[in-house]
């Protein structure tokens, strides 16, 4: 059998397949969760959601990993604590801890 029978059929991709599948794990995944193979978390946002929910400071569901991270940096500038940004976020407050010690670390 070809090398090409068994890897996945997106473009650029050279992970394997299974025998039943025509493409692999990860773009099934994307597939089925977000219908686009090509969709990453860390590679989308929404810059109007973003600021909406800064300037209104209101908790929101369904937001990418980086729209997430912008929200938080956000409210980061106008000094809200912690706790109220993972409330927004959605995520705990040591990963917004985090998050703000990378920014800093990054920063200096």
């Amino acid at each position: 059998m070809a090398n090409h029978a068994v890897t996945c059929r997106i473009d650029d991709c050279d992970k394997r397949r299974a025998h039943h599948s025509t493409v692999c794990q990860t773009h099934r995944q994307r597939i089925r969760k977000w219908g686009d193979p090509h969709f990453t978390q860390w590679g989308t946002a929404d810059m109007q959601d973003v600021e909406l929910i800064v300037r209104e400071r209101r908790p929101a569901e369904g937001l990418t990993r980086l729209e997430r991270v912008l929200v938080a940096r956000g409210l980061a500038e106008r000094e809200v604590p912690a706790r109220e940004v993972a409330r927004i976020v959605g995520v705990n407050q040591r990963t917004v801890e985090r998050w703000r010690a990378k920014d800093r670390k990054e920063a200096a």
